[in-house]
C-alpha cells in the first residue's frame, strides 16, 4: 500500500486564495502534468469535506468515478454526489488501519492541507508531489501550515520541470 499526496502550489506557497479559490490554476490546465497516468494508479481517494465541496462545485460530474471515495467529515449526513463516495467519521488512525487492510492498494489524500499535514505529521504519507505554479497569490491557504511534530529528515526530494512552466517536485518521506 502506499498513501500519496499530489498538490498544486503557487509559487509562494498557497494552495487556494485566503476564500478557498483555486482559479489560479486556470492558466496552466492545458500543461501535461502526468495527472492521467497518476489517477490511473490510484484506487483510493481520500479528502476532507472542504475539498469535496470544492470539488463538487467546479462541475457536474464526479471527478473520480474509478476510484473508491473517502469524504473525512463529523457530518454523516453528508450529501454525497456519487455511488462510490462514502463518509468517514471515525478517529483517522481507524482510516489508516482501515485503509491498511487493503494491502495492495494506492491511496491519494486529495488537496486540503488539514487532512495532508495529519499525514505527515504521523509519518504516514509515503510520497508528496507539489506542482509550483509560476505566480504569487501573496496570502492564501499555505501548503505547509505549521506542524506538530519534531523534524524529521525526508528520504529524498527531486525536482524537474515541466515545459519550463511548472516545478515538480516529489518529496519521498519513507
Amino acid at each position: 500500500m502506499s498513501i500519496k499526496g499530489y498538490i498544486a502550489s503557487s509559487a509562494d506557497g498557497y494552495i487556494a486564495s485566503v476564500d478557498g479559490s483555486v482559479d489560479f490554476l486556470t492558466p496552466y490546465q492545458h500543461i501535461d502534468c502526468g495527472y492521467d497516468q497518476f489517477i490511473q494508479d490510484i484506487d483510493i481517494v481520500v479528502m476532507g469535506r472542504k475539498t469535496y465541496e470544492v470539488i463538487c462545485e467546479l462541475g457536474d460530474q464526479w471527478p473520480y468515478p474509478e476510484q473508491q471515495g473517502i469524504i473525512v467529515s463529523s457530518n454523516s449526513d453528508l450529501a454525497l454526489t456519487h455511488p462510490s463516495l462514502s463518509v468517514w467519521n471515525q478517529d483517522l488512525f481507524r482510516l489508516v488501519e482501515h485503509l491498511k487492510s487493503k494491502t495492495e492498494i494506492n491511496v491519494w489524500i486529495v488537496g486540503g492541507t488539514q487532512l495532508q499535514n495529519f499525514f505527515i505529521e504521523n509519518n504516514l504519507l509515503d510520497v508528496l508531489e507539489v506542482f509550483e505554479m509560476p505566480v504569487m497569490l501573496g496570502d492564501g491557504i499555505p501548503l505547509f501550515p505549521k506542524f506538530n511534530c519534531p523534524s524529521y529528515a525526508l528520504k529524498s526530494i527531486h525536482a524537474e520541470m515541466i515545459e519550463e512552466t511548472i516545478i515538480k517536485k516529489t518529496y519521498h518521506f519513507k
